[in-house]
């Protein structure tokens, strides 16, 4: 099997308070990053991995942090590893 890539748009709701902290956390997370910030405690961010499973991981790790509320995934999307080299049109 070829290997993939999986993107994943996530919405994670913080306790506003703990943002800075958690915004933090999920810059030592691999592959994560954060877009966008909201004083009531919204984040937009982004995952990248090498399954549906390790994307999963990645967001229940998000979810154990202190001060995250929750964690939705809004976004998806997979695709052969090798279609990151193509030239696009």
């Amino acid at each position: 099997m070829a290997a993939e890539i999986h993107i994943a748009g996530v919405i994670v709701h913080a306790r506003p308070a703990q943002t800075a902290d958690i915004r933090a956390q999920l810059a030592l997370l691999p592959h994560a990053i954060v877009h966008a910030v909201e004083d009531d405690g919204r984040m937009v961010v982004t995952l990248e991995a090498e399954s549906a499973p390790r994307t999963l991981d990645a967001m229940d790790a998000i979810r154990a942090l202190p001060g995250v509320l929750n964690v939705a995934l809004v976004y998806q999307h997979a695709e052969p590893a090798t279609a990151m080299d193509e030239e696009m049109p």
